[in-house]
């Protein structure tokens, strides 16, 4: 975009100020102007100027995204006002140039007249990113410092800056000879005297300051780009790479920026979270503490789950995994996630919550999961598992809580045991007798934590067998799943953003939905066209390991009627006997129970009756079933400046101000009748028995896979 101004000054000479601002370089913030001067005829000087309007008032079009921007609005560089030409105000050093009726022929500054003998370099020409040369004159220090350091960045190298002496340098001079040297000129500017180059180094990766400077206005326009596609642009715009880490630590930091600090970022939830629902039909609910001005309150929680996820989580097993991830920093907090487990048990997001670190107890807990029955699953018969809170253990077991059915975190169980009782070993074998699916392999671990210490046995008496104890899910509702620390490393990510404002946390794990979604249906419509996949594709491996294996057993019909069928491994000494019942699903090997496909005893009685083995995998296997869990497709974010102010909610401040004494307690939803009595009433103390996510979590032992 060019913007032209003429001034007359004195007789057939005019003032023409020439501004550049190229739309694709985020990382300008600041544009010096310098004047040249020259004779125009007024006829030229006329054209010139409609040539300016034109551009001015010309539509911008941005061609790397596809959108059609109109004047200002291209999200790199804001004016704060309009220029006119009947009062224009130019300041060039010290002196200033001001078109009045009242002043007739004002007179040009020394520095400006010794400009008008020689042509003169724009210092921001290294803005349309040509090379730096011989003779390009800069105003000050400062101005060539950035030259060089845009430069350098654009091209990724690093440099050396000797400031006393104006000298810069390859930081790997040895064997790069790129130097330049600038000298002061008459006129007080600085001018490249000497100059090598190119580099003869290789590129090294750019810095996520600046590359953050260099993204954010595209991310102002466009909130959900994803880091593929923002470093995409990057390369395409300037030619380089950017790694993966780095351009997220870029975009959390231009997230940042854009959407505020810490404190300011509350006050701009409202309107984030509304464009999410707007946009993509994000179900959401709010706790808040209201301060005497109605339109104000006080941050307690936000909660929040995708459309897409609730439609996708229909064809995932009837399991809910519960854990929660700590965010650190001015206000600390907690982040609640429910998430199922698709066909490939990997990690389905289905729903999240923020909550401060104080309001976390029984209250929030209920309201959490009456959020997750009322709005995101009327499903029967679900497997829940969690930590063994005693919060969470409290609110499962209210009259009210029927639509599930309560399993508890094994690697949380051991985590508590050995806070306990401070022994690893011990700690071990409650994990393998957690995990085991036979009985007796059950009652042989507990013998031999009973022999190490009576109490450690007792305690674990206490807590119902079908909770924690795989051999003793009697009703198989666990799918062979026992831990919930997929969670925790599948949003590990939040920890390296845990001291980011909250809308930049929420923003990083909509990008992470967003990218996961078409990810994942892009890898099931490749099984599906090229590898004719009909289950998933570990269930298939383990299927090829149990035909393979089959080979070797010898099946014994029990009775007239294809049924009951006793299988033995051949060439073993013990010759151990398994029992398969065909119309009950059970092997006594227990692997049919506990994962819902056939083992190898299955498929050996399948291969004797001629029957496809493949007719007793749960449909929630399926690839076209595991397709439609990510069929939903996310929408893209509007520009931060399209977004619409929230009125559902009052505006929110940052937690504990004002003092909780001055206020009451409101939600947007009550979970139940009595929900908001004791809401003042949080203490927070209940919920220190959750995880600990500060750092690196206190283990008792890696070997048991805790």
């Amino acid at each position: 975009m060019v913007k032209y101004v003429r001034l007359p000054i004195v007789d057939d000479c005019s003032l023409e100020i020439m501004l550049e601002v190229l739309s694709h370089y985020p990382s300008i913030n600041n544009v010096d102007l310098y004047l040249e001067v020259k004779p125009v005829s007024d006829q030229a000087t006329r054209k010139r100027s409609r040539q300016g309007d034109t551009n001015v008032d010309g539509s911008v079009r941005d061609d790397t995204l596809g959108t059609q921007q109109k004047g200002n609005s291209n999200g790199w560089l804001e004016d704060e006002e309009n220029m006119d030409d009947e009062d224009c105000e130019i300041g060039v050093g010290n002196a200033v140039a001001q078109k009045d009726s009242r002043m007739k022929k004002p007179g040009l500054t020394k520095g400006l007249r010794d400009s008008v003998s020689k042509q003169v370099i724009f210092s921001s020409s290294w803005l349309d990113e040509r090379e730096l040369h011989v003779g390009m004159i800069f105003i000050d220090k400062d101005e060539l410092e950035k030259a060089v350091e845009l430069y350098s960045n654009r091209r990724q190298r690093e440099y050396i800056a000797y400031e006393d002496r104006l000298v810069f340098m390859c930081k790997k001079r040895k064997v790069c000879g790129w130097v330049l040297n600038a000298a002061e000129t008459k006129s007080g500017g600085l001018e490249i005297t000497e100059y090598t180059d190119p580099h003869t180094c290789k590129p090294v990766d750019v810095g996520a300051d600046f590359l953050a400077g260099e993204i954010e206005g595209l991310i102002k326009a466009h909130p959900s780009l994803s880091i593929t596609e923002l470093s995409k642009w990057v390369k395409k715009e300037f030619g380089y790479t950017v790694s993966g880490d780095n351009m997220w630590n870029a975009k959390k930091k231009a997230i940042t920026t854009i959407l505020g600090d810490l404190d300011k970022s509350f006050s701009v939830l409202p309107k984030l979270m509304a464009a999410l629902c707007s946009s993509n039909k994000m179900v959401l609910d709010w706790q808040c503490d209201a301060f005497p001005d109605p339109k104000d309150s006080s941050f307690r929680s936000v909660f929040w789950a995708f459309q897409q996820s609730v439609e996708g989580f229909s064809p995932c097993r009837p399991l809910i995994l519960v854990d929660t991830v700590d965010l650190s920093g001015k206000y600390p907090g907690k982040m609640l996630v429910a998430a199922g487990l698709d066909a490939e048990n990997s990690l389905f997001p289905l729903a999240f919550a923020i909550t401060t670190q104080e309001s976390l107890s029984a209250d929030t807990w209920r309201w959490f999961f009456a959020c997750i029955r009322k709005k995101v699953t009327q499903r029967e018969g679900i497997c829940l598992i969690t930590s063994p809170n005693p919060d969470i253990v409290a609110v499962v077991n209210e009259p009210e809580f029927q639509w599930a059915q309560h399993r508890f975190c094994l690697r949380h169980l051991c985590f508590k045991f050995y806070d306990v009782f401070k022994n690893n070993l011990m700690t071990e074998f409650v994990y393998k007798a957690g995990s085991t699916k036979y009985i007796s392999s059950f009652d042989d671990y507990l013998m031999k934590i009973e022999e190490m210490n009576p109490e450690a046995r007792k305690w674990l008496d206490q807590i119902s067998l079908h909770q924690w104890a795989l051999a003793h899910d009697s009703d198989r509702l666990r799918f062979g799943i026992m831990t919930t620390n997929l969670i925790f490393t599948t949003y590990s990510f939040i920890n390296k953003s845990r001291d980011l404002p909250i809308t930049a946390c929420i923003l990083l794990i909509f990008d992470h939905l967003a990218e996961l979604f078409k990810t994942r249906l892009g890898f099931l419509d490749e099984s599906l066209k090229n590898r004719g996949e009909v289950y998933a594709t570990h269930v298939m491996t383990k299927l090829e390991e149990y035909k393979l294996a089959s080979r070797t057993h010898d099946v014994l019909p029990l009775d007239q009627t294809p049924e009951r069928f006793q299988v033995t491994k051949v060439m073993q000494p013990a010759n151990k006997k398994f029992f398969v019942h065909c119309s009950d699903r059970v092997c006594t090997c227990q692997t049919w129970q506990v994962y819902k496909y056939p083992c190898s005893h299955v498929i050996a009685v399948c291969r004797r009756l001629n029957f496809d083995h493949l007719q007793y995998v749960n449909d929630f296997y399926k690839t076209e079933s595991f397709r439609g869990v990510y069929a939903a497709v996310f929408n893209p974010l509007p520009g931060v400046s399209d977004w619409l102010e929230a009125s559902e909610v009052p505006r929110p401040f940052p937690p504990g101000s004002p003092p909780r004494s001055a206020v009451k307690p409101v939600t947007t939803e009550s979970p139940r009748n009595n929900s908001a009595k004791a809401s003042d009433a949080n203490t927070g103390a209940s919920g220190q028995s959750e995880t600990r996510r500060s750092g690196r979590p206190k283990k008792p032992n890696s070997k048991y896979g805790i």
